[in-house]
């Protein structure tokens, strides 16, 4: 059983450093903190909070998920790259959940060291091998100007609550 705790541990190790910043956005342009994207970013900020903590909520991740699929497609310029690249680190997650027999939603379950039903165990191993690889520099860094951004231009911190 230790595998699925492990296998639980990275996903919840490769979200936090993937959401440090994440939320959502509406204005591909401005960020002004009058801004759409800042209105946003600032509603939004909660969900992504939610899973940086000691004992991350994943009951939300599939809208986490969903935010962050839908800010890559309407960042403003200036953070734009950096939004692909959480949004392409998101994308590899849910293909490795996928490949093992996971939906983000079973998440949870994982995490309380329950297998949910169709889940493929000989794939667990690589779905930890592909979550640790996104913990890496390049999405931190992405995280860290997105949330510099959101300071500058939108007047807020996202790593506060």
């Amino acid at each position: 059983m230790r595998i699925f705790t492990t296998a639980a541990t990275v996903v919840v190790l490769s979200l936090s450093a993937t959401t440090l910043a994440a939320c959502g956005a509406s204005d591909s342009h401005a960020s002004a903190p009058s801004s759409g994207y800042c209105q946003e970013l600032k509603s939004d900020k909660t969900y992504f909070l939610s899973l940086d903590s000691d004992r991350p909520d994943l009951t939300q991740i599939d809208q986490v998920f969903e935010r962050i699929h839908a800010l890559a497609a309407a960042a403003p310029s200036q953070v734009a790259g950096d939004w692909m690249t959480l949004d392409t680190a998101v994308t590899t997650i849910e293909g490795a959940l996928s490949d093992a027999g996971l939906k983000p939603d079973d998440l949870a379950d994982l995490g309380k060291g329950e297998i949910p039903e169709g889940v493929d165990l000989d794939k667990l191993p690589a779905l930890g091998t592909k979550l640790t690889a996104l913990s890496g520099t390049e999405v931190n860094e992405a995280a860290d100007r997105i949330a510099k951004d959101a300071k500058d231009s939108c007047g807020f911190d996202l790593h506060s609550t």
